[in-house]
């Protein structure tokens, strides 16, 4: 998860904890130093009102009418298995399972269609993931054929970028990516815009990587914008670097080509 506010952060705490349960999967919110060490102005946090969800449990009635407890299954079609918690009554709701392979029932196999069978369905977890994760927030102001994906704290320099952009004549929609996996909406941004300017405080341009490697039928799309100077993004940074792609091409169209001696190097 991606807070891009004092407030998200917050808020994306007890969110992590509902995934996780949900999804029975580690989840990370990752905070930028920007947010994490600096003072923000922000509204007065929100005491969660609803309980935490923790996910698909089977109680020890549930266990009883089961004539068989699957403990790595798929039941409902989303990838997601049941569940027992320690100390539940019932002689079903025990199992013992290793790492080296189990079936569905959490019982040892070397049978690899099983072992497929049980990977394939992590797999098909990551998918239901995309629908129960926080969606981007988009801003389209414009028909423009400039879109910007940015994320974390580098929401609050965009602002200012996009009006100073558009001084110049540059209208820009916007983008703020708030989790992983990538949810539909990124895909459908992406898809309506002629170029894509990927903004982040990073040297290798991770997020672009990943961008690229999840939607690559649209890699020619996508710009860098890089900020890691140790200090905060701010707007200029911004601005420069995508008026003079807008001018002169993308960065990666400027680099020397390499010559036949190079390459066999």
């Amino acid at each position: 998860l991606f807070p891009g506010t004092a407030e998200e952060c917050f808020d994306f705490g007890g969110l992590a904890f509902d995934l996780a349960e949900r999804l029975q999967t580690l989840v990370i919110v990752m905070s930028d130093l920007d947010l994490g060490m600096n003072f923000w102005i922000t509204n007065e946090f929100k005491y969660p009102s609803k309980e935490f969800d923790r996910g698909k449990i089977l109680n020890a009635e549930q266990l009883e009418k089961m004539a068989t407890y699957q403990r790595y299954g798929d039941p409902d079609g989303d990838a997601i298995s049941h569940r027992t918690l320690p100390g539940t009554h019932s002689d079903k709701a025990a199992f013992l399972t290793r790492g080296s392979g189990h079936n569905e029932n959490a019982q040892y196999t070397e049978s690899s269609p099983q072992y497929l069978k049980v990977l394939e369905r992590i797999a098909r977890k990551y998918e239901t993931a995309r629908t129960w994760v926080p969606k981007p927030i988009i801003d389209i102001t414009a028909q423009s054929q400039v879109g910007i994906i940015a994320f974390g704290s580098t929401d609050a320099p965009m602002k200012e970028t996009r009006d100073l952009l558009a001084t110049q004549g540059i209208a820009t929609d916007y983008l703020r990516l708030r989790a992983l996996p990538f949810t539909e909406e990124v895909e459908e941004f992406i898809k309506n815009h002629e170029r894509i300017y990927v903004v982040e405080q990073n040297r290798d341009g991770q997020m672009l990587d990943l961008l690229r490697s999840e939607f690559f039928e649209y890699s020619l799309k996508f710009r860098s914008v890089k900020h890691y100077d140790g200090l905060p993004i701010h707007a200029r940074s911004i601005l420069a670097q995508i008026v003079d792609q807008e001018k002169n091409g993308p960065t990666w169209a400027k680099k020397k080509p390499i010559s036949a001696k190079e390459a066999s190097l």
